[in-house]
């Protein structure tokens, strides 16, 4: 595993665990469809939730939300099209997104409902 792989799955296991600790059920992880992945899977009561990831070391370059670009939110959406296809899933749907800044202090931001 290369060290942008391990600091991905860190921020992912990282995320899971600040979700469950929300009292989100995870569902799946690193779901993949095609050309897309969707870190977590999760519910969120009786809501489906597509959430996205993103870890940086800090924020010299940028904070981790900036990051999100409209190409990875479209193969956000056909991922997340292949999932509830796949589980005939005709409930609420949202997509939310995790921003993990490591340094100086561990800072861990959930944003609900990025796009629809």
């Amino acid at each position: 595993m290369t060290d942008k792989q391990d600091q991905g799955q860190t921020g992912e296991d990282m995320a899971a665990a600040f979700l469950e600790n929300k009292g989100f059920k995870i569902l799946e992880r690193n779901f993949r469809a095609g050309q897309s992945e969707i870190d977590i899977v999760t519910m969120d009561k009786e809501c489906l939730v597509f959430v996205e990831v993103r870890l940086r070391k800090n924020a010299d370059y940028g904070l981790p939300e900036q990051s999100m670009s409209k190409a990875k939110m479209n193969a956000l959406k056909r991922g997340a099209e292949s999932y509830m296809r796949k589980r005939s899933w005709l409930g609420d749907v949202r997509f939310d997104f995790i921003a993990i800044i490591q340094k100086p202090d561990l800072d861990i931001e959930h944003f609900q409902d990025i796009f629809y």
